[in-house]
């Protein structure tokens, strides 16, 4: 539903753009450039549109769910095909690990929870930058365990664009029902930023044990389209 809506917007903003443009008929420079940025912002929802058509019709298994089964080649000599469960945002995918199913979703970040309900894995993936909605947030029922930020400079690290600002931060309920860890990571590209958060939420040691090495798998799975 959220999809159809961001598609009936930009359909309906390239409407409101073409009627601009049929209204620039005057031969100035000044409107040859608005013609020309007109032309550009319709070109990029078209782009947006046809994301959008794709995530509400191709990749789910029907109206109601945003995830699908995928083939994948498994690994080891046998080369057999296994079953993958991908979740679709609006500019990422991400797998879901066997016997996890989505808590809750939007249009990007997603959380998982595992059968057991022990644990719940989060990631937020915008195209660009942009914070999700609750979850760098302490909660009025959670107190701060641990928080960690390092930044790097762009030069200090080969290849690299722009500076980076990683961030890791821990909560824990004050009832101590659950302990609540994130990894926010903020990357200047040119003009532009990014940023992807990365979260686990788990009952006790034992529980994040034993779905740590699941977890780092799914944060691999991570896959981030482009605009």
């Amino acid at each position: 539903m959220a999809e159809l809506k961001q598609l009936a917007k930009a359909l309906k903003t390239i409407i409101i753009l073409s009627i601009i443009m049929i209204g620039c008929n005057a031969p100035s420079s000044n409107d040859n450039k608005e013609k020309e940025r007109l032309n550009n912002e319709i070109e990029l929802l078209k782009k947006e549109i046809e994301l959008l058509k794709n995530n509400s019709s191709n990749k789910k298994i029907d109206e109601s769910s945003d995830y699908k089964k995928e083939e994948a080649k498994g690994g080891g000599s046998s080369g057999g095909a296994v079953d993958k469960t991908v979740y679709y945002g609006f500019y990422f995918s991400v797998n879901i690990p066997p016997n996890f199913t989505i808590s809750k979703s939007g249009g990007n970040e997603v959380y998982l929870i595992s059968q057991d309900e022990t644990v719940e894995f989060f990631v937020f993936s915008p195209l660009w930058s942009g914070n999700p909605e609750t979850y760098l947030k302490m909660a009025p029922t959670e107190e701060l365990e641990y928080e960690k930020t390092t930044e790097v400079k762009e030069g200090e690290r080969p290849n690299q664009y722009g500076d980076d600002i990683t961030r890791w931060v821990t909560f824990k309920a004050k009832d101590g029902s659950y302990v609540r860890s994130f990894v926010s990571i903020k990357r200047q590209v040119g003009r532009s930023d990014t940023h992807h958060v990365f979260g686990i939420k788990y009952k006790d040691k034992a529980s994040y044990e034993k779905y740590k090495e699941t977890y780092l798998a799914f944060k691999k799975s991570l896959e981030q389209f482009a605009d």
